[in-house]
């Protein structure tokens, strides 16, 4: 039988028991899996981890390969335990940024170029452990997709079934132009997942999975938008440190000062706030990246942050300088210490982790209304929806959430979203994959 890891690893996972459709045998005859991210920011290392747990739970080997393998191997043990000879991690080159627009997704070149560092390296690590690789999957596809919509690329590099979690899939809205719907389904890659070896791709926003399976001619599943509410064993200072200044107030919170976070408009409404007499305490936390806003705004952010150091504001916490939030663990004892979640993003259509912390830590959210996360906000009671970049509507909305008691579903949204529900569509990805001998 296949070995389970210690019961300190085991408390570390998203429960003990058996889950619906585990894989359980001879681990000689388990199916090994290439679990491959060459992006390793943001919620990529997290992703990494939880996909690698889940296959293992059904039973597979797992060959992790991502830009920093040793980290890799933290997270995998941070989400499911010691190896125990089932699963080991391997570098892969990190992706070079796009020679069009200097994102990540790609150009013909790169996108090619990645394929073909994929089958290298499962090439070689199959070589090197003895243990040929049955699988590939893809946490983050779309990297493996943009400007080369062509079927026969996976056939003729890793050479193996594959499938992958597809996140902007947006471009399937409803268009009145069917000669530009056509130009940006080439443009996207999307053509490459009719791959005669392609098993099937997940989706994090449902709303499209219908068009996009009409597309490709394979399965796509809605996936949950899984997330660790692990906490560390002592508060970390940051924590302890906001407490402190807060004096008692609720906190409104944002990790990532990114734009399309929507941090000028809760920056607006902090403001709001005081002029209003609410008394609360807004946290702008992570990594501040000044080349995302345009010279103005650097200058308003500049002026404010000045005003916070003088004292003169004291309901903001916001430090440019501030690192990435070292570990998981650390990123939910903050959110933990929030009583409003900030996800009023703009012009961002997709899922969101925040909803998955504020369902694990019931704490109310405020959203934009009209796209993913606003309608879920909506359906499971989650919070508060305004206009995109509407202050005063953010403002009222606190108020609002923090005097006004209601009924939220949080437990429906982590029932839906939850690691029990990953295994199970990766227990049909995998069984379609590599059927049980």
């Amino acid at each position: 039988m296949i070995r389970k890891p210690g019961p300190k690893a085991l408390s570390r996972r998203q429960g003990t028991g058996e889950r619906p459709g585990v894989r359980r045998g001879d681990p000689e005859r388990a199916p090994h899996i290439a679990l491959i991210d060459p992006i390793w920011a943001g919620h990529h290392p997290m992703y990494f981890g939880q996909f690698a747990a889940a296959f293992l739970d059904l039973g597979a080997r797992v060959s992790g390969f991502c830009p920093q393998p040793k980290a890799g191997a933290r997270e995998i043990e941070l989400a499911w335990g010691p190896a125990i000879d089932r699963w080991s991690t391997h570098p892969i080159p990190p992706a070079k940024r796009s020679l069009f627009n200097g994102r990540f997704e790609g150009d013909p070149y790169h996108t090619l170029d990645r394929w073909q560092q994929a089958a290298k390296a499962i090439a070689d690590a199959a070589e090197e452990s003895g243990q040929p690789i049955d699988a590939a999957y893809f946490p983050y596809l779309d990297t493996y997709l943009r400007f080369l919509p062509l079927p026969e690329v996976p056939a003729s590099t890793i050479g193996i079934p594959w499938g992958g979690l597809y996140l902007r899939n947006h471009h399937y809205r409803d268009d009145t132009n069917p000669m530009l719907r056509a130009a940006r389904l080439l443009a996207k890659g999307d053509a490459l997942m009719r791959s005669s070896l392609c098993r099937g791709v997940g989706v994090l926003d449902e709303r499209f999975a219908g068009a996009l399976e009409s597309h490709i001619g394979n399965p796509v599943t809605p996936f949950p938008d899984v997330t660790l509410a692990g906490l560390p064993e002592q508060e970390p200072e940051l924590v302890r440190f906001i407490r402190e200044k807060a004096k008692g107030r609720p906190i409104v919170g944002l990790i990532g000062l990114e734009k399309r976070k929507g941090m000028l408009t809760m920056l607006d409404a902090a403001l709001q706030a005081q002029d209003g007499g609410l008394p609360t305490y807004f946290v702008f936390a992570g990594v501040f990246d000044r080349s995302e806003f345009e010279a103005g705004e650097q200058s308003r952010i500049q002026e404010i942050v000045g005003r916070i150091r003088s004292g003169e504001i004291d309901h903001i916490h916001f430090d440019p300088e501030a690192p990435r939030i070292a570990t998981e663990p650390d990123f939910n004892a903050l959110f933990r210490s929030f009583s409003v979640a900030w996800a009023a993003y703009l012009g961002f259509p997709g899922s969101s982790g925040t909803l998955g912390k504020a369902a694990a830590f019931e704490i109310p959210v405020i959203a934009s209304r009209g796209e993913c996360i606003g309608q879920r906000v909506e359906q499971f009671r989650l919070g508060a929806t305004i206009d995109e970049g509407n202050a005063s509507q953010a403002t009222a909305a606190i108020r609002e959430l923090l005097e006004t008691p209601a009924e939220r579903d949080f437990e429906g949204y982590r029932r839906l979203h939850s690691p029990e529900r990953l295994r199970v569509v990766l227990g049909e990805w995998l069984e379609a994959a590599v059927p049980r001998r």
